[in-house]
């Protein structure tokens, strides 16, 4: 399956264009409101007249990088609460 990474263009494409894509294909959601889905699924934004553009490489990257960074942010901070907790 090819997929793209997008990005809506207000917020109320992307709360209609989530609830849209949620409810009948299989997508990701990245940190950034970037959000992964199948190619064939953007007929159907395109039929609701919802707006969304290609997401730049950048933005793509940089919601990579966000993503990635999460378990081990979470990590230091369950390590936090164990020292806390501990004293």
């Amino acid at each position: 399956m090819q997929t793209i990474h997008i990005k809506f263009l207000t917020p109320d494409d992307r709360i209609r264009g989530f609830y849209e894509l949620a409810t009948r294909a299989r997508i990701g959601s990245l940190p950034g409101e970037v959000y992964q889905v199948p190619l064939d699924a953007l007929p159907k934004l395109d039929g609701q007249h919802i707006g969304y553009r290609r997401a730049t490489d950048t933005e793509v990257k940089d919601s990579h990088d966000s993503s990635a960074a999460l378990p081990q942010r979470r990590a230091a901070d369950r390590e936090g609460e164990v020292r806390r907790h501990r004293r």
